[in-house]
């Protein structure tokens, strides 16, 4: 006997579909509602098939009822979220749940669209690494107007997507939408509209990549290379690979640009540095700057008299400066003067960073305080101080140096009331001028005003984090702060750096050819990213045991530095292996499991 079969994915963390029998005519891309345990859910027809079917052997449950009449999302984007799915290692259902709005997910009825395949399109790679921004944004508003076609340009941060918006022309304005976080009976409305064809492009953050334009022409990728674009939560999507996927389904365009091509940018395509910051970027010793006391704290912090000379010259005038050092809180830790002991954050195992703000010893994890107790808890000593200053020590300074702190500003990203405090800072900038001491989110400033000085107070703490890619995420940012925001070839930035202008600071002056090929002949050399793809796998300990043990049966190498918890690394040298371990682990992300809880897989690529 002939039935039809139809595999459906629900939103779950499930890596395998659910086989239920359908009705013929039923096709991919329609919602249907079925049974599941005791209740019903909403699931979207994966594969619908006849076959011949024993239902003296094998019961099968049957689809309740169909939501769509017709596919109610493009083949292409579920096709996308298919391959994105095998490769970021987890199901397509957790990835519905990041691309689709809930009212559509809870099976909200849309309206009939004919999602027609264009054939007629040719899918291109092509790459804007033009600085300062102001320049590459021009870039982007030319190519919305030259060929009408459906678009998505995407940024890594909110404010960033609304400057691009708010710099576009009216006329211009009124075929597209902006698509950011907010109201959700807002949004699906949007959403519906772009479904069927009404809103032409659309400018956000990145999961705008999701958006079911039924003709997508061109997906355009800003900042590349900025981190932000890894989900910071599971599933550990990368948003610029999705948009690379969706591109090639949809045989359309993709645009990667930036300031600072990423590695695997690089690796593919070399894009050539064209501009240098010549006599803009000023490196200074910090062994030779000025050592100020810190009240409390073991260790001065250094400031150069050309940053003081520098800041003065452009406070007089009105201007604003930014004075950069990513160790946030009165110091980065707080020590005992007699053993050394460090208090440490009894849920993250993390020193805790001193704010004197807030009066409270804080985990720079979860944000858990404490109150600065008065000796150590170890040996009793009655003198505990800081270890290194941070940026909230700087304060002092900038207020030395200006006489005054109604010009100091502190922004950070710890503060609340995040747009209202900057735009209160903006606004005092642009009156009377003024110094923005933080870490490295005092940027921001530079997308709102002109900013005529950024100097950066120790680089040096960049590359010493405990990452493979420290080097490049440092020298990004620092390149970022030259090009970034308004008026950008106007700007001066001062480094301070134990070694100014060597090892990998030499891509500073030279463009990044120079130090993207230094770097991925030491990653090669090391076996790591770009070359290599490194998975980090988080789950039980008793399923580790056993997920190693297939990595093991393959040959695949692996890396256990933490034996007594559930966390392990692997090592895939060549693109088959990531198949060949997705099909060995499907067994422990299977629907029986659901009661053991499933492991967390991301995989790192850059």
């Amino acid at each position: 006997m002939m039935e039809v079969f139809c595999d459906v994915f629900l939103p779950s963390p499930w890596w395998h579909p659910l086989t239920y029998k359908g009705k013929a005519g039923i096709r991919k891309g329609q919602r249907v509602i079925v049974p599941l345990g005791k209740g019903h859910r909403v699931g979207i027809v994966w594969e619908a098939k006849a076959q011949k079917f024993d239902s003296e052997r094998i019961e099968i449950k049957e689809i309740a009822s169909v939501v769509d009449s017709v596919p109610s999302i493009p083949e292409e984007l579920l096709d996308s979220i298919g391959k994105a799915a095998r490769f970021f290692y987890c199901g397509p259902g957790e990835l519905f749940k990041v691309a689709f709005p809930t009212q559509f997910l809870k099976g909200t009825a849309v309206k009939e669209v004919d999602f027609r395949k264009d054939f007629s399109k040719r899918r291109s790679l092509n790459f804007s690494y033009i600085v300062p921004d102001e320049r590459r944004m021009q870039f982007y508003k030319q190519t919305l107007l030259q060929d009408g076609l459906s678009s998505i340009i995407i940024f890594p941060e909110r404010r960033k997507a609304e400057i691009f918006w708010e710099s576009l022309e009216g006329k211009l304005r009124e075929r597209g939408t902006l698509w950011l976080p907010g109201n959700a009976k807002k949004k699906w409305e949007k959403w519906e509209q772009i479904r069927q064809g009404e809103i032409k492009f659309a400018v956000g953050t990145g999961v705008a990549v999701f958006l079911p334009f039924p003709n997508l022409g061109r997906i355009i990728v800003d900042d590349e290379s900025n981190p932000v674009y890894m989900n910071a939560r599971y599933p550990y999507l990368h948003v610029r690979t999705f948009a690379g996927i969706r591109s090639q389904m949809a045989g359309a365009e993709l645009i990667l640009g930036g300031n600072f091509p990423s590695s695997r940018v690089f690796k593919l395509a070399e894009p050539e540095c064209h501009e240098r910051p010549d006599k803009r970027l000023i490196m200074v010793d910090t062994k030779a700057a000025r050592k100020f006391g810190v009240k409390g704290v073991a260790f001065p912090l250094a400031i150069s008299d050309l940053i003081l000379k520098k800041t003065q010259e452009v406070t007089n005038k009105a201007g604003a400066a930014l004075w950069i050092l990513d160790r946030l809180g009165y110091a980065n830790a707080v020590v005992c003067s007699e053993c050394d002991h460090k208090p440490m954050c009894k849920k993250c195992g993390a020193p805790l960073r001193w704010e004197e703000s807030k009066s409270a010893l804080i985990c720079p994890f979860c944000k858990e305080a404490q109150d600065k107790p008065t000796i150590c808890p170890r040996c009793g000593a009655p003198m505990l101080i800081g270890d290194k200053p941070g940026a909230e020590a700087a304060l002092d300074i900038a207020k030395s140096l200006l006489g005054s702190s109604d010009k100091i500003h502190f922004w950070h990203g710890g503060i609340e009331r995040e747009r209202s405090s900057l735009k209160k800072i903006v606004s005092t900038l642009k009156k009377e001028g003024g110094i923005v001491v933080g870490s490295r989110k005092a940027l921001e400033v530079c997308d709102e005003i002109p900013v005529q000085l950024v100097c950066w107070l120790d680089v040096d703490i960049e590359n010493a984090r405990p990452l493979y890619d420290a080097r490049f995420r440092a020298i990004k940012m620092l390149w970022d702060s030259l090009w970034c925001g308004k008026h950008a070839e106007e700007r001066t930035v001062i480094l301070q750096s134990k070694q100014p202008g060597r090892g990998w600071q030499k891509g500073l002056k030279a463009g990044w050819n120079i130090f993207w090929k230094n770097e991925l002949q030491e990653r090669k050399d090391l076996e790591l990213p770009p070359w290599i793809y490194l998975l980090e796998v988080n789950g039980k300990p008793e399923t580790k045991t056993k997920m190693l043990n297939e990595a093991i049966r393959l040959g695949i190498e692996y890396m256990d530095p933490e034996p007594d918890t559930g966390k392990f690394w692997i090592k895939a040298k060549k693109e088959y292996q990531l198949e060949q371990l997705r099909e060995a682990w499907i067994p422990f992300f299977h629907v029986s499991r659901s009661y053991k809880g499933y492991p967390k897989i991301r995989v790192w690529m850059d």
